[in-house]
């Protein structure tokens, strides 16, 4: 009996390393061979036909749009008779202000509610609900819509976005009316001090000012007029155009926007 013990391996990798350390003049011939064999025959590989390199071309061309439209189209497929569920919650207590969910039909009609039922939105193809929970591990869905219709988060987060963009917009307009105020003070001290030096100047040549000066400084600083905000209701955010879709958001969410009023409106006081 051998006392040598066999080999063992981690992989084949390791195996074929073996292999070759042990065998390596049978390697090292039959590697000779072939490279003998390949001078003295000097094989070539045959052309490949014109048509092997158009489809080449066309599937380089035509493959990875196919593949996009037909993962667009699977998808589609798969979706197509989910439940569209959006999780909305107005409170402030979530990360994003909205989250849209694609729910299994099955999953759907096996859902926990707790609390109140979800309320149908979009005209009853989606459904709204202020808390969301799905458990992976045991694939349960747990949901929460609100026990009156006049508390759906979705018309308060549409009421706490008009009022954010009608906050926003009032403090432009007070940006405006800032400007204003100063463009005419500067207009009122110009208007001074040219009324001084030209009473003084026909004080010295003993004549007398011209009746239109003073009006001229005053047409010149009203001249623009236009520049002059307007607090028109009728130029205000209404709710109206939220809750008829023409309001177009900026992509920012609703968090977003409150802290950016909120830092303008501290720019505006440390001014």
């Amino acid at each position: 009996m051998s006392a040598k013990t066999a080999p063992t391996f981690d992989s084949k990798w390791d195996h074929a390393v073996y292999l070759v350390a042990e065998f390596k003049y049978l390697v090292t011939g039959m590697v000779l061979g072939a490279i003998g064999l390949f001078a003295y025959y000097q094989p070539s590989i045959p052309s490949p036909p014109d048509w092997v390199g158009a489809v080449l071309v066309a599937w380089i061309v035509l493959g990875l749009p196919c593949y996009l439209g037909g993962v667009a189209i699977a998808r589609w497929l798969r979706r197509r008779n989910w439940e569209e569920v959006h999780h909305v919650d107005a409170r402030g207590t979530g990360g994003d202000d909205i989250q849209k969910h694609y729910v299994p039909p099955q999953t759907w009609r096996n859902k926990t509610v707790d609390g109140p039922d979800p309320y149908p939105i979009n005209g009853g193809t989606a459904w709204a609900v202020q808390e969301y929970e799905y458990l992976d591990d045991v694939d349960e869905l747990r949901v929460k819509g609100v026990w009156l219709e006049g508390l759906e988060d979705t018309q308060l987060y549409t009421a706490q976005s008009m009022m954010v963009d009608m906050h926003g917009w009032m403090l432009d307009q007070i940006e405006r009316l800032a400007d204003t105020r100063a463009k005419w003070s500067r207009g009122v001290t110009q208007y001074e001090k040219e009324t001084v030096n030209d009473f003084a100047e026909a004080r010295e040549r003993g004549t007398t000012l011209e009746r239109t000066t003073a009006r001229d400084v005053f047409e010149d600083v009203a001249g623009d007029d236009d520049d002059i905000p307007s607090l028109d209701a009728e130029s205000m955010p209404s709710i109206d155009e939220y809750t008829a879709g023409s309001r177009v958001e900026d992509g920012q969410s609703l968090s977003d926007r409150v802290d950016g009023a909120r830092q303008q409106q501290e720019a505006m006081s440390d001014d």
